[in-house]
């Protein structure tokens, strides 16, 4: 978001909901559906969004 200096509430004008918005702040999964709106906003691809982390209890 910072690259593309966009804020949470550029998102929210954008359609997403305060729900969804309270998720990515807390690090928390959001649906794939929510990622390609992401993506369509933020135009760029799914793996810039997100990358893969073990949990500690894997």
């Amino acid at each position: 978001m910072r690259i593309h200096k966009i804020s949470y509430y550029y998102l929210a004008n954008q359609g997403i909901e305060s729900a969804t918005l309270q998720r990515i702040r807390h690090d928390q999964p959001v649906t794939t559906a929510t990622l390609g709106k992401l993506c369509k906003i933020m135009h760029c691809a799914p793996e810039d969004l997100i990358c893969y982390q073990e949990s500690e209890e894997d």
